[in-house]
């Protein structure tokens, strides 16, 4: 039905829109949705983020779901999470933020809430109407950072250390400024 996870997305805030306001807590009108890892390290671990309106330039909350997650329901479980930190702006896991969650059936602690019987319960129908989410699970475990490109060289006498490119070291090391012999 959606060619796109932010199209699915999307539609699915606009769905979920007059639910919130319902229970007490409307949200924003300017909200970009995106599937993504999270800012700062994680990778794998943090399944949703929720950026504030002024770290945007045009003033807009910016979520992200982790693109580890492929199954609907738990997508939808994470973005209801992240909206509650949109509807509850500045709560962070305190204050509203907690009441809000559990209006719509999250359970478990306000730092990590999951979905549950009550939640699937509620949301099945929603899921049916949006259909597949378009998208499939990455494995994080196997993405392996870069190395450094740079390779250690020191001097033969005093143990003064650089580092170059294997492609200028394959041309020749340079001579050290005490005189000595660079060696890999």
């Amino acid at each position: 039905m959606f060619a796109t996870r932010e199209e699915w997305l999307g539609s699915a805030v606009e769905e979920v829109r007059a639910l919130f306001g319902i229970n007490g807590f409307p949200l924003p009108e300017k909200i970009r949705v995106t599937c993504g890892f999270a800012s700062k390290g994680g990778r794998g671990k943090v399944v949703g983020e929720h950026w504030s309106p002024s770290a945007s330039a045009d003033a807009t909350h910016e979520i992200s779901v982790s693109p580890t997650i492929a199954d609907p329901i738990e997508v939808l479980g994470i973005l209801m999470h992240e909206l509650c930190h949109s509807a509850t702006l500045g709560d962070g896991h305190r204050g509203k933020f907690p009441k809000a969650t559990q209006s719509i059936w999250l359970e478990g602690k306000p730092t990590a809430t999951t979905v549950g019987s009550k939640f699937k319960e509620n949301f099945s129908s929603l899921i049916d109407s949006l259909g597949a989410y378009p998208h499939g699970a990455l494995d994080a475990r196997q993405h392996t950072p870069q190395g450094t490109r740079l390779i250690k060289a020191t001097c033969n006498s005093c143990d003064y250390t650089i580092r170059l490119t294997r492609k200028w070291a394959s041309l020749g090391l340079p001579t050290c400024v005490c005189g000595g012999e660079f060696h890999i």
